[in-house]
């Protein structure tokens, strides 16, 4: 039976500081990074509105800092409904 190496995974808020400075310097595009969880764990979800940007398949790469990275493409007009930004 073989062991499990247990990765270091990145702060949340690490991860989201980067993703984010990645996405506004690579893509004028409506994005939201969020974290979800699923039969696999813990995850990042980068929604692009309208689909991803082609060179989004090279930058965004899982895992991404430790953690699953998954790109998904949201119609436009979803992230303000479903995902609306906080301004603090």
């Amino acid at each position: 039976m073989g062991l499990s190496v247990q990765k270091k995974k990145s702060s949340k808020e690490d991860v989201d500081d980067a993703l984010h400075e990645l996405c506004i310097v690579n893509w004028d595009t409506e994005y939201r990074v969020l974290f979800k969880s699923d039969d696999g764990g813990e995850h990042i979800v980068v929604a692009f509105e309208g689909g991803a940007p082609e060179t989004s398949k090279d930058i965004l790469r899982s895992p991404f800092m430790g953690w699953r990275l998954i790109r998904l493409n949201v119609p436009v007009g979803y992230l303000g409904v479903f995902h609306p930004l906080v301004i603090k």
